[in-house]
Order: structure tokens, then sequence, then C-alpha cells
């Protein structure tokens, strides 16, 4: 299960490496942490852009409180 584990390691305040260049850098972090990727983006060539867990998932409760910052 991804749940609260996870999500408070994103919340701790590191930087994932795969993270570092985004603008949002705490949402990459919980989107990496619940499921989530990261991918080249095609419209910004040399750039990358993260996606979160799908809706459909039960990891994006989980997602959400951490870009909420919830439980800190």
């Amino acid at each position: 299960m991804l749940g609260l584990g996870s999500t408070a390691s994103a919340q701790s305040g590191g930087t994932r490496p795969e993270c570092r260049g985004v603008k949002n850098t705490h949402g990459c972090n919980c989107a990496l942490s619940n499921g989530g990727s990261i991918t080249a983006d095609p419209d910004r060539p040399g750039k990358i852009k993260w996606n979160g867990p799908s809706r459909r998932t039960p990891a994006y409760m989980a997602f959400m409180n951490c870009t909420n910052r919830s439980g800190t």
C-alpha cells in the first residue's frame, strides 16, 4: 500500500534528485512518492514535467494530502 509513509518522506523537505530543475519541486516530490511519473516535456525541449497519480487510484488521495501539506 502506498499510504502515509511515502507521503511523510515527501513532506520532510528533501528534494528528490529527479525533481531538481522543475518549478514546483514539492508537487514533484509528492507525485513521485505516490505513484506519479516524470517525462520529457514535448513543448519545452530539454525540460521535464511531472504527472501525479491517476485520480482513479487510492494513491491520488495520498498525493493530494501531500501537496496540501496535510499531516505536518
